[in-house]
């Protein structure tokens, strides 16, 4: 059961800001679609920094959340974004 909840926190964790990026980026949006890109990342490398530091934040718990969220959301605002860009290429050359 636990491996069936990880699991939907990742997928959860990617799907979201793919079709927000998708969307984005489809729309001309890419600044706004960067600025989450960014902030996703920072949270990444700020819960990296406190795995390993004594920053304030449990460790195991740090390098879960950097694991098990942030790591699949940037995959996802990655793919995401790719995919939006390309689709307003082809949407630009249609017109």
């Amino acid at each position: 059961m636990t491996q069936l909840l990880v699991l939907g926190v990742m997928l959860t964790c990617a799907g979201l800001p793919f079709m927000l990026l998708t969307k984005l980026m489809r729309e001309g949006q890419s600044g706004l679609a960067l600025t989450i890109g960014s902030v996703i990342g920072a949270t990444f490398v700020i819960f990296i920094y406190a795995s390993g530091r004594p920053f304030g934040i449990d460790p195991i718990f740090a390098m879960t959340v950097a694991m098990l969220a942030c790591v699949p959301a940037l995959l996802g605002c990655t793919a995401g974004a790719f995919l939006g860009w390309l689709l307003r290429r082809q949407d630009d050359r249609r017109v």
